[in-house]
């Protein structure tokens, strides 16, 4: 079975709820009245959340062909220590529950699929994910919409759904201009960014730093390297990554002031020591205990 055009109407309303699926104006229409009511602070949320999600976010398609069953699931992991940002994304948009595992990990999870319906399509719809995760949550959301129509029956939307999964039509999707918000950018560097103090071995002496590695997306780094004012390039590594890193003091003298008064998760902390101790440039054993502590911090 195929992916028709009308099944992955992105309007095409299921069946099984009593409330309508929002269309994209009315959706928008939404997020620009709670934008309306209380200023920049809904809005700035909703897109660091998007940048949060499109450093460590997921939206998982899961199909049992034994069991016949579909689960549906946003996820977004961090380490343990950094729990209380889940917690701080839980209060804000009031669904989901978090979930600590023995491997140090907790994990922020949305299976209620009118949860999805009515509150993670909609913002994603609005604020759109910037990276390849973009094909990832439009797969999730046709699958959502077949799921969730009670016109099919279980071996089509079964059907359907692995279609979907398999397919390559919504990489043409990624083709799109790339517009990055101070938000956005927060989210992510929380989510994927690296504020760190090195070592220079040769002459004894420690430099800050700040690294992003990606595995794909190198649209969006040169993005990122072009507002951060980054003038290092960016390298492809041997272990297949896309590595933008710089230790010019200019750099990271803009860096640090793009940053200041803008995190939300444990990074925050991270940053803020790193930041205070360029204070201390020049100064090698005070910039060893601090780059000890920082390592220490690791999220």
């Amino acid at each position: 079975m195929t992916i028709s055009n009308k099944v992955i109407d992105r309007n095409n309303s299921p069946g099984c709820f009593s409330f309508k699926y929002p269309s994209e104006t009315e959706s928008i229409t939404r997020f620009s009245l709670i934008e309306d009511k209380c200023g920049t602070c809904d809005f700035c949320f909703y897109q660091w959340f998007v940048g949060y999600t499109d450093g460590d976010g997921c939206f998982s398609i899961y199909v049992n062909n034994i069991t016949n069953k579909i689960n549906l699931t946003y996820k977004l992991s961090q380490s343990s220590n950094n729990i209380q940002v889940l917690h701080f994304m839980k209060k804000r948009l009031g669904v989901g529950h978090i979930r600590s595992d023995k491997l140090g990990m907790s994990h922020y999870l949305i299976r209620d699929k009118v949860s999805l319906y009515k509150i993670i399509i909609p913002l994603f719809n609005h604020f759109s994910l910037k990276t390849s995760k973009y094909v990832d949550f439009l797969k999730f959301k046709h699958s959502l919409f077949i799921y969730l129509n009670d016109s099919l029956t279980q071996k089509n939307k079964i059907s359907l759904i692995e279609n979907i999964k398999n397919s390559d039509i919504y990489n043409k999707e990624l083709n799109r201009i790339i517009n990055l918000t101070k938000s956005w950018i927060v989210g992510f560097i929380e989510a994927e960014g690296s504020f760190y103090l090195v070592e220079k071995e040769k002459n004894k002496r420690i430099v800050h730093g700040f690294g992003l590695t990606l595995k794909k997306d190198l649209v969006v780094l040169e993005e990122l390297r072009s507002i951060l004012q980054i003038k290092a390039t960016i390298r492809w590594n041997n272990n297949g990554f896309y590595s933008l890193d710089s230790t010019n003091y200019l750099d990271l003298k803009f860096i640090k002031n793009f940053f200041f008064k803008t995190m939300k998760s444990r990074k925050s902390l991270i940053y803020r020591l790193w930041a205070r101790s360029f204070r201390d440039r020049g100064k090698y054993s005070k910039l060893k205990t601090i780059k000890s502590s920082l390592n220490r911090m690791k999220v």
